[in-house]
């Protein structure tokens, strides 16, 4: 994404994005929200053109690795990252934003 940006500049957001899935061990697991519906927000963008701000992920239940399964949080386009907002649950992630 580097490298995109140096020939691009501003219009890389327009081609690409990076979310990156903190916690998570190599492809799924690891203490990590890790579920989460890449596809759907690939093909809004692509056909509704609606590029994803953000990414709602969820810890599974069965994931014994999450303290709390069934935790969301934000994926945010790199190199914007999630941040609680400072009211609301810890656990839902409509208390965090991408800053």
């Amino acid at each position: 994404l580097d490298r995109l940006r140096e020939r691009y500049g501003e219009r890389t957001d327009g081609m690409a994005r990076l979310f990156t899935v903190p916690g998570m061990a190599h492809c799924s697991g690891g203490p990590a929200t890790d579920q989460y519906d890449g596809l759907s927000a690939l093909v809004n963008w692509v056909e509704k053109g609606q590029p994803p701000e953000r990414i709602v992920a969820r810890a599974r239940p069965e994931n014994r690795d999450v303290t709390t399964p069934g935790r969301t949080r934000p994926l945010c386009p790199w190199p914007k990252q999630s941040r609680y907002r400072g009211s609301g649950s810890i656990e839902d992630a409509a208390s965090f934003g991408c800053n």
